[in-house]
């Protein structure tokens, strides 16, 4: 699934290829993605505007346009993004189709329909209900140790549940929980309670610095498999350091992986 570094690539890339263009139409092609809108009105209300900004909450990539309103994109497990110059035969999975003048189309592909679009008639992302609920930003400045410690410190579950918990931290979920338990070199399974000190600012610096990597490398880690926990993550994988096996134990229902040499 997406998570924050993957969706802030989503976000560069349609910075670059679909801002200023003016929507000429909108092709609805599987009703089942849309949320809280109906064709008609993604259609209707779009037509003739123009994306002028895009930004990322989270998991969530909002699209502001030069009407009142945001478009909100979830990617669910298979979302991605799709520009090309002119419009020609669609690709595989294409859900919705932003055509733009002149030629230019934006396809949202998603194989499984686990993502949704919707557009909400508000400046106010605060006003999304998704939004909303969301806790902070683990890259944004107000996000300090302090911070990190007083939600662990407050909260009685296993680090990698908390971790996941959007609602605590925006944007992590089962893959780079993985990484940044694994970076830090504490299970996670670990119970917030049994963390000292020193482990939570380990765990909070590597946090930092696991999404702030994996977003300079546009979310592409498989090149990175001597370093990163992530593309050796999988039956029979080893851990980059020791090359000893790693372990896959189910925690709050998902599958989560370490190395029971490194992480203690």
């Amino acid at each position: 699934m997406p998570e924050l570094p993957e969706v802030e690539a989503r976000k560069n890339y349609l910075e670059r290829t679909s801002l200023g263009r003016k929507i000429e139409s909108v092709k609805v092609q599987d009703l089942r993605i849309l949320e809280d809108t109906t064709p008609i009105q993604l259609t209707k209300r779009l037509k003739g505007a123009t994306f002028t900004e895009a930004s990322r909450r989270g998991k969530y990539l909002l699209v502001r346009t030069d009407i009142d309103g945001i478009l909100l994109m979830h990617f669910g497990m298979t979302g991605s993004l799709l520009f090309e110059e002119e419009s020609g035969k669609a690709p595989r999975f294409d859900r919705v189709e932003f055509h733009f003048k002149p030629k230019s189309v934006l396809y949202f592909i998603d194989q499984r329909l686990f993502g949704k679009i919707a557009l909400y008639r508000t400046d106010d992302p605060l006003k999304i209900p998704e939004i909303a609920k969301l806790g902070p930003e683990p890259l944004g400045r107000a996000f300090t140790h302090k911070k990190f410690s007083e939600i662990v410190h407050s909260h009685n579950t296993t680090i990698h549940q908390l971790l996941m918990d959007q609602e605590l931290i925006a944007g992590i979920g089962n893959i780079y929980s993985d990484e940044i338990t694994y970076q830090a070199g504490v299970r996670p399974d670990r119970r917030t309670s049994s963390l000292t000190e020193k482990e939570i600012r380990r765990l909070y610096d590597k946090m930092k610095w696991v999404l702030r990597r994996a977003v300079e490398l546009d979310a592409e880690l498989d090149d990175h498999a001597d370093r990163f926990l992530i593309p050796n993550r999988k039956r029979d994988g080893q851990c980059p350091k020791t090359q000893h096996k790693l372990v896959k134990k189910t925690i709050g229902g998902r599958s989560s992986y370490y190395c029971p040499t490194c992480q203690k």
